[in-house]
């Protein structure tokens, strides 16, 4: 009986697998995929109904997923928007796999200027797949102005 229970234990103890990183990776590609396609669909499919996202130049919260998606879709109508690139540095799943953490790097701007740095996501799973809870961006860097948009 002992043996069983050591195995039971082990199983509950073992990190999440390599799946989950790998589907929330396949997440944030596709809501790079959905700014550059300027598809405010998209954006919104990445989004828990939860969210809360934290601006990185002012700190302003947005929250509430339909917030998030409305934000995208006046950017995508502004002159100059060139949309904005996140790249996960790290991904790890809690054990158990209730939520993730996604740490990374962030460009993106407009033809005015360019604008870095780094950011923060919570992830959960749902029964549509991993769906963003809140991302908090700091900008780190301005920089001149770009000629072309950032590639997802």
């Amino acid at each position: 009986m002992k043996p069983v229970v050591a195995v039971m234990v082990m199983a509950v103890a073992v990190p999440a697998s390599a799946d989950a990183v790998q589907d929330i990776k396949a997440a944030r590609a596709a809501y790079n995929a959905a700014i550059a396609a300027r598809d405010v669909a998209g954006v919104r499919a990445a989004l828990g109904s939860d969210y809360i996202g934290i601006a990185g130049s002012g700190g302003e919260t947005i929250i509430g997923a339909d917030a998030m998606a409305d934000y995208f879709a006046r950017s995508f109508k502004t002159p100059g928007f060139l949309g904005f690139v996140r790249t996960p540095d790290m991904v790890t799943v809690a054990a158990p796999a209730e939520r993730a953490m996604e740490r990374g790097r962030w460009s993106g701007g407009s033809l005015s200027g360019r604008l870095s740095g780094e950011y923060l996501a919570v992830w959960v799973p749902t029964a549509n797949g991993w769906k963003l809870r809140s991302e908090t961006f700091v900008t780190l860097a301005r920089g001149a102005a770009m000629g072309a948009p950032p590639k997802p």
